[in-house]
């Protein structure tokens, strides 16, 4: 059970934060499909600070996709705190860390995961965010920077120590990146000794992966991430799973024709027409998996930017005659 000030969960699924992809549309269809807990986009405490616009539209946070958590990185503990000040004004329910992310653009500057090498900074950084604002703030990171120097035990005491109220743990490496197997044995040790909400992440591919971390880690919440862009349902297959012991695992062709319909939408309304139309170009596949037809689907709604335009396609889309008309072309 998560109980932090207005923050009460009882063993969430959690949307994780991922840089081009966690926007409002996004946050917002996955609170349609059962997310109990969104994750922004995590955000730079230098461009906070100095009013990014592109920054700042990124904790921009809506009353139905509530709660929320705006995730920051960032390697000055001042600037960490100063720009955690700006975000409580968002008003979030939580303020989280990143110590965890591998990115070149964020390690290679000697921030979140790259942090892992300096245990005395990480603890200033939390100590300072923490001090800074009223909300809740947790942390996200991983097992260490390689596999010499795992120290997430370590990690894990200092953020109980500096008043950290909820931790996520990623059981891989910095160096590890997304290669090779999470291992959920170090998220569950890590709950035995700690004291605060742990969440697990990493591997969850499946309804099954999470209903297994669940029972073999004991974990209190479950976070998704790379798995829910590619099928934005998982977490109501979760649900049904944990409490009827089935799921739905083919989703229907109208219900994903539905669905890529109102984020198309969404993207529009939110982004713009043109970035919106843009940013939904990586996602139409997501939706339309294994449906046939969906190459030539693509090939037509790419060379529109229209909006009124891509979602009369997208309306009228019908895998027999468009996958017909792919054969036609092949041959």
């Amino acid at each position: 059970m998560i109980n932090l000030l207005s923050l009460k969960l009882d063993r969430p699924l959690i949307l994780a934060p991922m840089d081009g992809y966690t926007n409002i549309p996004l946050r917002l269809i996955i609170k349609e499909t059962g997310a109990d807990l969104m994750f922004t986009e995590f955000v730079n405490s230098d461009a906070v600070i100095y009013e990014n616009k592109k920054t700042l539209d990124k904790i921009r946070i809506l009353s139905e996709e509530r709660p929320v958590a705006i995730q920051l990185f960032g390697k000055k503990p001042g600037n960490m705190a100063e720009a955690a000040k700006i975000i409580e004004q968002a008003g979030p329910e939580l303020i989280d860390i990143n110590f965890g992310c591998p990115a070149p653009t964020v390690s290679g500057h000697g921030s979140g995961s790259a942090i892992l090498k300096d245990l005395p900074l990480l603890s200033r950084i939390c100590e300072s965010v923490v001090q800074a604002v009223k909300i809740p703030v947790s942390a996200k990171t991983r097992l260490g920077w390689d596999d010499s120097s795992i120290n997430i035990f370590q990690t894990a005491k200092i953020f109980e120590e500096s008043g950290i109220s909820m931790m996520t743990l990623h059981p891989r490496t910095k160096v590890q990146k997304f290669k090779g197997i999470s291992d959920w044995e170090y998220i569950k040790m890590l709950k035995r000794e700690l004291k605060i909400p742990l969440i697990g992440n990493g591997d969850i591919v499946k309804p099954e992966d999470a209903v297994r971390m669940f029972e073999y880690t004991d974990c209190d919440g479950v976070m998704i991430g790379r798995e829910a862009v590619k099928n934005p349902w998982i977490f109501r297959q979760i649900k049904d799973l944990l409490r009827i012991g089935t799921y739905e695992a083919d989703i229907n062709f109208e219900e994903r024709k539905r669905l890529c319909i109102r984020h198309y939408d969404l993207s529009v309304q939110y982004l713009g027409e043109r970035k919106g139309t843009l940013e939904m170009r990586k996602l139409y596949q997501n939706y339309f998996r294994n449906v046939p037809g969906v190459k030539n689907l693509k090939k037509r709604i790419f060379e529109s930017e229209e909006p009124a335009e891509i979602k009369k396609m997208l309306e009228d889309f019908n895998p027999e005659i468009d996958d017909l008309s792919e054969i036609e072309q092949v041959e």
